[in-house]
């Protein structure tokens, strides 16, 4: 009978730990009343540790989504709050970051599977249509990628622009509308 019990509490653990999000302790339903009472408190001491899911990092303040096409890549640069249209907030050709900043790259494609690839720091994202991958990168001053690569099959070649902060804050102002970046 307690093997019973304890594989309940190990597939509650493992729904858990398997995608099931709760945004809040307070808005997870009592996941844990179904056990028996020698289990509840450890029962909801793993539920809240699972919904902590460890320390919050703060998210990054800019977010651009590379899409592959036929082509090449081209890259919205948004943050939240922004209200440019589609084409007033896209770049192609090169991907331009501030140095040593965390940026939330998001990956898709627009018609077959791309990759899109940074070998040299261990960046290798899927561009699948109707899907998003994301990774929060954070680059080193420089130039990576190269964009004069003989492409395989699909495959675009990435090329990416790490400046300054303050060289790319000057960039960014020639370069994308202020609607981009609104603030609400």
């Amino acid at each position: 009978m307690t093997g019973g019990r304890l594989i309940g509490f190990g597939g509650l653990l493992l729904a858990l730990g398997c995608g099931f999000a709760v945004p809040s302790l307070a808005q997870a339903p009592d996941l844990c009343s179904g056990q028996p009472a020698a289990m509840q408190k450890s029962c909801r001491e793993a539920l809240e540790l699972l919904v902590q899911g460890g320390p919050q990092q703060p998210q990054p303040a800019r977010r651009i989504l590379a899409t592959g096409t036929p082509e090449g890549w081209r890259y919205d640069y948004l943050q939240p709050g922004g209200v440019g249209s589609d084409d007033d907030c896209v770049v192609s050709g090169a991907l331009v970051l501030p140095a040593d900043t965390a940026v939330r790259l998001s990956v898709t494609a627009s018609d077959v599977i791309r990759p899109w690839r940074l070998p040299q720091f261990d960046l290798d994202l899927t561009g699948i249509p109707g899907r998003i991958e994301d990774k929060i990168i954070k680059l080193p001053l420089g130039e990576v990628g190269d964009p004069a690569a003989a492409p395989v099959g699909d495959e675009k070649p990435v090329a990416v622009r790490v400046l300054p902060p303050d060289a790319y804050a000057d960039w960014e102002g020639q370069t994308l509308p202020p609607s981009c970046f609104a603030s609400g």
